[in-house]
């Protein structure tokens, strides 16, 4: 799980970082792809939390971690709204590139 955290943290850096330095090479199809992958992960948490909290036929202490649930629903929605985030910020400066030329 760690090593995921540490992937996706440096995507999101990586995308800001080439956001910000060259604005001109930022691609319009990685804008498109940051808003899909952040939607996708997005509506994942919102599934994950439901089917966490189903009910599940097993022993009695085999019940469901909140602490667990509420950290890697709030993780995923996190990680989900940056790439949003960061794929409307790409696409408004592809925008505004476009029309300065």
């Amino acid at each position: 799980m760690i090593y995921k955290g540490i992937f996706l943290a440096f995507v999101i850096i990586q995308n800001i970082y080439l956001l910000i330095t060259q604005p001109d090479k930022y691609k319009l199809w990685i804008s498109v792809f940051n808003i899909s992958v952040g939607t996708l992960m997005t509506i994942i948490a919102v599934f994950y939390y439901f089917d966490a909290y189903k009910p599940k036929i097993g022993p009695v202490g085999n019940g469901p971690d909140p602490d667990l649930i509420s950290t890697n629903f709030l993780g995923m929605i996190v990680t989900g709204g940056c790439f949003i985030i960061i794929g409307l910020i790409g696409v408004h400066i592809k925008r505004k590139l476009k029309h300065k030329k």
